[in-house]
Parts: structure tokens; C-alpha cells; sequence
């Protein structure tokens, strides 16, 4: 029940967040609008095709639904995984002690 509470609270926040009916979005992804509403209602299991058409055009994370992260990710995040993911290990590595080391710093200055 918690990955379709997530999945139905994700969709219809960034649905009203871009001020689309049920109708409307239905229409613009291609799914039916029983399913837009049984995601909302926590109903049923979308198959799996839709829920990548939604999270496609809604701009949501998987990660929402199966991690229970409940904010999709801002820009500069996603600009920080797109260059990350074009890394090699021992880059990303580095990347990630230099990160927590400006984090640290800057707690310390605040």
C-alpha cells in the first residue's frame, strides 16, 4: 500500500501542480482515465508501461515510488547525475570526497 500511496500522492501533485485535469493528463500520456484515477484512489496495479508514460511526462523519479523519496529531483541534481553518470568509478570517487568535503566546509562556516 506505501508504494501506491507514494505513486498516487506523486501523480496528482505534480498533476495539479501543472494545473491539468485527470481528463487532460490522461489524454496528453496516452493511458485511460480510470487509470490516472485508480493511481490517484490507490487502486489497482498500473502496468508497468503506463507508469513509465506518467513518470516520463511528469518528470517523476522512479526512485519516488520505490525508494519513497517524495520530491522530484531539481535541476542542478539532475545536471549533477547526467555528468556523474559519464564517470568512471574512481572519478565518481573523487567526486564524492570532494562533495562531502564542501558540505563540511560549509557547515562550518555557517
Amino acid at each position: 500500500m506505501m508504494a501506491k500511496k507514494l505513486l498516487g500522492d506523486a501523480v496528482k501533485e505534480e498533476r495539479l501542480r501543472r494545473n491539468l485535469s485527470q481528463n487532460a493528463l490522461a489524454e496528453m500520456v496516452h493511458v485511460s482515465l480510470r487509470t490516472i484515477s485508480d493511481i490517484e484512489n490507490y487502486n489497482g496495479n498500473p502496468r508497468f508501461e503506463n507508469l513509465c508514460l506518467l513518470a516520463s511526462f511528469l518528470n517523476l523519479p522512479i526512485e519516488m515510488i520505490t525508494k519513497g523519496e517524495t520530491k522530484p529531483m531539481d535541476a542542478t541534481m539532475k545536471q549533477i547525475i547526467a555528468e556523474l553518470n559519464q564517470c568512471s568509478p574512481e572519478i565518481k570517487r573523487l567526486a564524492l570526497g570532494t562533495l562531502r568535503g564542501l558540505i563540511s566546509a560549509a557547515s562550518i562556516d555557517q
